[in-house]
Formats: C-alpha cells, sequence, structure tokens
C-alpha cells in the first residue's frame, strides 16, 4: 500500500475559487512560491510537471537560433536550458535531453513537426508519472486537444495525421477513422460535447466551454480527495484556468486572444487558398 503525504494546514488556507472569478486572491506565481514551501521534495517536482510546456517553447526558440523569450516562465533557469543544448549534461527531465539530442542529430523521434515531436514526448512523459491523477490528466487533455485538432483539419480539409500527437486508442482512431465522431463517442462520452463546442463559431464561447469541459474533468478526478497532493494539484490547475481568464478580460489580455484568433484563422485560410 502506498502511502500518500497530506498538506492539511496547506489546503486549508488556500482561498476558494471559482471559474467565473475575475479577481484573485493569488496568483499562480503566488500558489507556486507557498508550494515550494509547503510541499515535499517529490511533490514539488510532480507540480512542476506541469510549468514544463515552458522549457519546451523556450528550448524550440533556442534549437531554432531565435533569441528567447524572457517572459516564459521556466521551471529550469535559461542559463541550464543554454548550456544543456551547448554542452549537454543531462539535467534535464529525460524526455527534453532526449529531444534536444535528436534535433541536433537530426533524427526526430516522430514524423511530425519539431514542435509535435516535443509535445508528444512531453505527454509520454507526463503518462509515465508515479501519479495515477497526472497520467490520467494528462491523457485526457491529450485526446481533447488531438480531437480539437482532428475536427479543425477536417473542417479545412488538411490532412489530420500529421497534426496528431500520441500512440494511445485515441490518438490511432483520430489518424484513421472517417466517421463523424472517429468511432469515439461510445467510448469516450466527452467527444460529442467537444464536437459540439467545435461547431460554435465564437471562439470565446467555444474556449470557455472546453474550460468548463477541463474543469469539470478535475472537479470529478478528486471528487474523493481532500488534502492529498491530487487535491494540490486540481487547486493549481482551477487556478491556471481561471488566472488565464482574468487576463483576458482586461484590455491587453482581449487584444492578444484576438491577435491569436486571428492568426490561426489566416494559416487556416492560407492553407485552403492553396489546396484548391
Amino acid at each position: 500500500m502506498i502511502l500518500k503525504n497530506n498538506y492539511y494546514c496547506f489546503i486549508a488556507g488556500l482561498p476558494e475559487v471559482f471559474l467565473d472569478d475575475r479577481k484573485l486572491a493569488l496568483s499562480v506565481n503566488g500558489f507556486r512560491e507557498l508550494a515550494r514551501e509547503a510541499l515535499k521534495k517529490e511533490d514539488v517536482k510532480l507540480m512542476e510537471l506541469f510549468f514544463l510546456p515552458a522549457d519546451n517553447k523556450q528550448v524550440l526558440r533556442l534549437l531554432n537560433k531565435m533569441a528567447p523569450d524572457t517572459n516564459l516562465e521556466t521551471v529550469y533557469p535559461l542559463q541550464c536550458l543554454e548550456d544543456e543544448i551547448t554542452e549537454p549534461k543531462n539535467s534535464l527531465p529525460v524526455y527534453l535531453n532526449r529531444f534536444i539530442a535528436d534535433f541536433k542529430g537530426e533524427h526526430l523521434k516522430y514524423d511530425v513537426s519539431p514542435e509535435n515531436v516535443l509535445s508528444w514526448m512531453y505527454y509520454d512523459h507526463l503518462m509515465k508519472s508515479g501519479s495515477k491523477f497526472v497520467r490520467n490528466y494528462a491523457e485526457f487533455v491529450m485526446n481533447v486537444k488531438n480531437l480539437e485538432t482532428a475536427l479543425t483539419c477536417r473542417k479545412y480539409g488538411k490532412e489530420i495525421a500529421p497534426e496528431i500527437i500520441g500512440d494511445n486508442v485515441f490518438s490511432k482512431a483520430l489518424r484513421t477513422s472517417n466517421s463523424k465522431d472517429f468511432g469515439l463517442a461510445m467510448e469516450f462520452p466527452y467527444v460529442e460535447k467537444v464536437i459540439s463546442l467545435m461547431g460554435n463559431t465564437n471562439l470565446v464561447e467555444r474556449e470557455r466551454g472546453l474550460d468548463l469541459l477541463l474543469w469539470d474533468y478535475i472537479e470529478e478526478a478528486v471528487i474523493y480527495e481532500y488534502f492529498s497532493m491530487e487535491k494540490v494539484l486540481s487547486f493549481m490547475l482551477e487556478l491556471m484556468i481561471v488566472e488565464r481568464w482574468s487576463k483576458m478580460s482586461s484590455e491587453s489580455g482581449r487584444k492578444v486572444f484576438m491577435e491569436v484568433v486571428d492568426k490561426f484563422r489566416k494559416s487556416f485560410e492560407f492553407a485552403e487558398e492553396f489546396k484548391n
């Protein structure tokens, strides 16, 4: 029997967060600082798994000879990432060390774009975690993101397979099935919900709906957890969702969001134009 670490005082002292909050009593960065002091070392490492996408982005920039993005809040210091690229010491997570070596050797692990290869390797890394919560959450998020991608590709007549990551049953079905729900709705009840949301032309409402789906998943995953590390992670993940929307509520946040939307639309309009 595996004994879980319990954090009664830490969890009891955290503020409540709700999806419609616009003013936060605690920021994600503030939470990370508190958590680093309160959690055991192995649980801090578990928490930091969810911030590694920033390291992934920074590494991609550095490997492509681009200037580092100083706004990225990485787990590993910029100097550490730069050093690992120039003189590898295997000081980063295994998947990131492997990606750097493969990229430099020009033999990437999967036959998709470098960005997708790194995302694939990252989710594989999470799905090998000793935490069942982390494994299940990672697979759920990967499945939903893959489904969003497949539906968008189908809408604009793009080939689906090169855009899908992962090697589970869900990913394989997205690459091969021509049915409306990719033959997945019976086994994965959330598929129909995602298909419905992706049909909404209001991108803000769509994003809100997808975040609500994620929120509900997190809530259900920890319904019987009270003071465990899983509860800490669920709070953090919900806080990340709320903080993202609170930033979008500001004028600058709305501007950035619309710039992303515009770029997204143009990329597919370009593909559609040259398809005909």
